[in-house]
């Protein structure tokens, strides 16, 4: 009997941020579908998803995403775990190939070289650099792996000129293959006859860049409260926030309960809907109820195009213009260092429960069959014959 496939994903799996455990969910079940490998995550364990884990489950999962001495020896120490676990070992999902330095390379490079295990990274962003000599840097670190699967059009054309062609791919954000590795619940898929509409909101804790003009959350957060309060007084309405990261430090928890707190003050309709690890899907089936969205994180925009929910994305990091580039997202439905006040966020408001222009010119339909290519165009997939008969709910 053939030895399956041995892949661990590593990312920032585990620690309570929406986009990253949606990742680790997506990877293990495209896995095992389309490579029939036996995945292993980096990290805690989440609920729902049949893959080993190098954080044993007695222990509390915030200990491994804890700052301080104690949480960076527990993620060394699973790092280790999984680099022994693997055959091959996947950076899976986010912005990763970057000049930020890490425990992680020597190791991963060093075990690579020594014959242990192949390196991969799927879903991810490349860059953009600072300088010439951390792009030179990135560019022989990735130089080392045997498949580099992209997520958007500039990353693809930055690795081409890093000199990483050979192994680049152009695909598509893990969260792409929803629809295919998990379909969404009959629940979220559900006509919902309902007279009030729905508004999403998600906030990110941020700093404007200096290099990509952004409003600051303050600034957006002023007018957004504005706008829905003025149109709550007009038609009855109700608010989804939404926190999509916990993390004690980068998290949006304060945020998204101030916004939920202020809306009220105006008499506005607010449910507070907090992700704080576990079962990322339920918070996808929370995103489909939506009639329209607002999201400063991009996964909660990935998530809402995916569901065919009408959105708009706070423009505050070249990830976000990379995406909205990528499916055609009209001009109109990005909040921008230019486009922010309280009539902004009113035309928006009214586009998007009119559905009036907000149709991006890449449907969610192929963009949803584009990202099945993360895992078929790697080494280690198999044909499609065998992958019709493996599970493809096995998650």
């Amino acid at each position: 009997m053939t030895k399956r496939l041995r892949v661990g994903f590593t990312g920032y799996y585990g620690m309570r941020n929406f986009g990253d455990d949606l990742f680790g969910v997506l990877c293990a079940a495209a896995a095992r579908r389309y490579w029939d490998a036996d995945p292993l995550l980096v990290g805690p364990g989440l609920d729902g998803v049949q893959a080993r884990a190098t954080w044993p489950a007695m222990l509390p999962s915030a200990l491994y995403g804890s700052s301080g001495a104690l949480g960076k020896a527990a993620r060394v120490m699973g790092f280790v775990r999984g680099l022994r676990a693997s055959d091959v070992l996947v950076m899976g999902g986010g912005s990763v190939i970057t000049a930020r330095e890490s425990f992680r390379k020597p190791m991963m490079l060093s075990a690579m070289r020594r014959g242990r295990l192949q390196l991969a990274a799927l879903g991810v962003s490349v860059g953009p650099f600072p300088d010439a000599a951390s792009e030179a840097s990135a560019a022989a670190f990735v130089r080392q792996f045997s498949y580099l699967s992209v997520r958007d059009r500039r990353s693809y054309e930055l690795a081409r000129r890093m000199g990483l062609e050979t192994i680049a791919h152009h695909g598509r954000d893990l969260a792409g293959l929803l629809r295919d590795v998990r379909p969404l619940s009959s629940r979220s898929l559900a006509s919902d006859d309902r007279s009030v509409p729905r508004i999403g909101i998600a906030p990110c804790r941020y700093d404007v860049r200096s290099d990509h003009p952004a409003p600051t959350p303050t600034q957006w957060h002023d007018a957004v409260v504005h706008a829905v309060a003025r149109m709550a007084a007009r038609t009855p309405l109700q608010v989804e926030v939404f926190s999509l990261n916990a993390h004690a430090q980068h998290g949006d928890e304060a945020l998204a309960a101030q916004l939920q707190h202020r809306l009220r003050e105006r008499g506005v309709v607010t449910r507070l809907h907090a992700y704080g690890g576990g079962d990322p899907l339920a918070t996808v089936d929370a995103i489909a109820q939506c009639d329209a969205f607002i999201s400063a994180r991009l996964h909660g925009a990935i998530v809402a195009y995916l569901c065919s929910v009408p959105f708009a994305i706070v423009d505050y990091h070249p990830k976000c213009r990379d995406f909205a580039d990528d499916i055609g997202l009209p001009p109109g439905l990005r909040v921008t260092g230019d486009t922010h006040d309280t009539a902004a966020f009113m035309r928006l408001l009214d586009a998007l429960l009119n559905d009036d222009g907000t149709r991006p010119g890449l449907s969610p339909d192929l963009y949803a069959q584009q990202a099945q290519d993360i895992f078929q165009c790697a080494p280690w997939s198999i044909p499609p014959a065998a992958q019709s008969n493996v599970s493809s709910t096995a998650a």
